[in-house]
């Protein structure tokens, strides 16, 4: 998840199309270690993909699951 926030974060800043090295250099700045298999299986699943379909496309996703619950009674 570290991964994916800050190469969002780098999306949103401007970098188009983050690389690996792009993504821990964000990460060590602010004291976490990246784990370098998980962020690179990251960047080579979203390699040349565009950030919005992807997003998109995984909101989709979530939307099967519902949403929403019953709140308990407030009882008292």
């Amino acid at each position: 998840m570290k991964h994916m926030a800050a190469y969002l974060m780098l999306v949103i800043g401007g970098n188009a199309s983050p690389t690996a090295d792009d993504v821990s250099k964000a990460l060590s700045a602010v004291g976490v270690e990246a784990d370098s298999e998980s962020l690179d299986k990251l960047i080579s699943e979203l390699d040349g993909k565009d950030l919005s379909e992807v997003l998109a496309s995984g909101e989709a996703l979530m939307a099967k699951f519902g949403g929403g619950g019953g709140g308990g009674g407030g009882g008292g």
